[in-house]
């Protein structure tokens, strides 16, 4: 039977989503520079897009709770982690040697957990949406910091 507080669909597809993030971070651990380099560049250019997914959910929310009348500020919150998140792909393509800077991702993937963790039942999220995104942001955060690791190891 699903457990009712997290289902397991919702839990698979989660680590499934997360799964590229760990994959293309642990590639960047390579020691050929290259294929370390690529891990780097799709781990990037994932996270992006993970925040750019949060973000539509919680755009989602905000057209649920209020169809007719979505709040205006609800709305610019769930996009800004997005645009944050691009802004510093962007950042990392253009200064490789920033690559510490992806770091950065794990905040910026803590501060959208923040405000679902506070607000996504009054939005209307599921009851288990908050320990969902608990445990995947914890993984994503974790993940983020293998990327800066990767730049100590001098794999660039």
């Amino acid at each position: 039977m699903n457990d009712p507080w997290l289902p397991r669909a919702a839990l698979r597809l989660g680590f499934l989503g997360l799964t590229p993030l760990a994959v293309s971070a642990l590639v960047s651990l390579s020691q050929h520079q290259d294929t370390a380099h690529l891990g780097v560049m799709s781990f990037t250019l994932y996270a992006a897009a993970l925040l750019s997914f949060l973000g539509g959910v919680r755009c989602g929310f905000e057209f649920m709770r209020a169809p007719e009348r979505p709040n205006p500020l609800r709305l610019m919150f769930s996009a800004l982690p997005a645009l944050g998140g691009w802004a510093l792909a962007l950042f990392i393509v253009i200064v490789p040697a920033a690559l510490g800077a992806a770091s950065a991702f794990a905040g910026l993937f803590a501060a959208q957990y923040v405000w679902d963790h506070r607000s996504a039942i009054d939005a209307g999220a599921p009851e288990w949406y908050p320990l969902l995104r608990r445990v995947l942001t914890g993984g994503s955060m974790i993940v983020c910091l293998i990327i800066p690791l990767a730049g100590a190891l001098h794999r660039f």
